[in-house]
């Protein structure tokens, strides 16, 4: 048995050898009908009675019924063979209803505490052999047993009540706390999945560039030795890069934990990133349609991670690193469509890779969309996002090129007019 069961029950046990003690003692209380203090002289008359009664009341938390109809008995019993009248023997029966009304359901509480309100007072005037006289009616002992049964079933109701808030309070708690624990793990999950996420977008680009380089400067190490010097310059460049970029994530992880994960790119900045290409060996020619504009916080980086996975997914598998990139400015929706010639339809992204993963789910949180289509040896992505624009005094992605990147300009091939 639990520690904490023990306890209860000890307790408990204690609380019934006290009530079985306070019963017996009732019966030397002078109290009777016409104040002679009857059962104070018949005190041990009586209390055979109310220890029986008492003895009764320990069973009173298992079967409060029984228990109550037993010492409603005893009263009567008592009666019967001729021993003085006493209102103490309304004590055990008040005993058993405080009980009822704790432990069992208020309909029967309300309907045995009616019943007894009501018999009790005639059989104290049956048994007194008193009239039924408004002065017989209204005396003190005739209402006595009544009023300690109404008593006696409002605090135990009370005290039910009481309880049953306390467990309930309790139980809200434990609801709490498991959602907290809930919510917790959910926010782990989602670090877990950004980290992820963060750590693909940031290091796959130059991760490829280094492969793929590596394999340059080794064909070409002994036939073109410049090629392949360039190519091993690009390869330590892209190492360093991606050293840098896990030093700052680590120490953003150790840092803080009110902070980003990693710091989230801007798409206003985009031209550094076709910039970081274009070193690398990619051509890309960026094509703008409509007006642009700058996007909101939570648009902007997610437009610029879908760049940059299009883009590495090109570099990747395209024999040609050449690339197209259309930004397509509407008024509900910026369009952006990456597209790459491929050698064959093995070569093409597979579209369950973590990167393309990552961009379907970063573009469902926002209401976006990312379609995937394959054919004629080029290999094409359209992302939609939904036109929130920025309130902020932001540039436009277009608006922003550095000069001194050897990055492909983000020119205008049209411009046209939308409804």
């Amino acid at each position: 048995m639990p520690a904490q069961a023990r306890s209860v029950r000890a307790r408990d046990v204690v609380v019934d050898v006290i009530v079985f003690v306070f019963v017996c003692l009732a019966s030397f209380v002078p109290a009777s009908r016409d104040g002679a203090g009857e059962a104070g002289r018949y005190g041990l008359i009586v209390l055979p009675f109310m220890a029986a009664a008492g003895v009764v009341l320990f069973a009173r938390r298992r079967f409060p019924v029984p228990a109550l109809v037993v010492c409603l008995l005893i009263g009567l019993a008592a009666a019967l063979l001729g021993v003085p009248h006493s209102p103490v023997f309304a004590l055990p029966v008040a005993i058993g209803m405080y009980t009822l009304a704790r432990y069992r359901s208020r309909t029967l509480t309300v309907a045995l505490a009616v019943a007894l309100i009501v018999l009790l007072p005639l059989e104290e005037l049956i048994i007194a052999g008193a009239g039924f006289g408004a002065g017989d009616v209204t005396a003190p002992a005739t209402l006595q047993p009544a009023v300690l049964i109404a008593f006696a079933a409002a605090l135990g109701s009370a005290i039910r009540s009481y309880f049953d808030a306390l467990e309930s309070a309790r139980e809200r708690a434990r609801r709490a706390e498991e959602s907290r624990e809930a919510e917790a793990r959910r926010r782990v999950a989602e670090d877990r999945l950004a980290i992820a996420r963060d750590l693909h977008d940031s290091v796959a680009h130059r991760i490829a560039v280094i492969n793929l380089q590596a394999g340059v400067a080794e064909r070409s190490l002994r036939d073109d030795p410049d090629e392949a010097q360039a190519a091993i310059a690009i390869v330590g460049d892209a190492a360093r890069s991606v050293l840098a970029e896990l030093s700052d994530m680590l120490g953003l992880l150790r840092s803080s934990v009110d902070r980003d994960i990693v710091e989230e790119p801007d798409f206003a900045r985009i031209q550094g990133l076709l910039s970081l290409f274009a070193k690398s060996g990619l051509k890309v020619s960026v094509h703008v349609n409509g007006e642009p504009y700058a996007l909101d916080s939570r648009l902007s980086p997610i437009a610029y991670r879908v760049v940059q996975e299009a883009l590495t997914n090109a570099y990747k598998h395209g024999p040609e690193r050449t690339a197209e990139v259309e930004l397509d400015y509407g008024p509900d929706a910026l369009r952006i469509r990456v597209a790459n010639p491929i050698a064959g339809e093995a070569t093409a992204p597979s579209g369950d890779g973590h990167g393309l993963i990552g961009m379907r789910e970063r573009l469902a949180e926002v209401g976006g969309s990312v379609q995937l289509e394959r054919g004629d040896g080029r290999f094409e992505l359209v992302a939609t996002l939904p036109a929130a624009r920025d309130k902020a005094d932001r540039p436009a992605a277009v608006g922003a090129r550095d000069t001194a990147d050897p990055a492909p300009a983000l020119t205008h091939a049209s411009t046209r007019s939308r409804p």
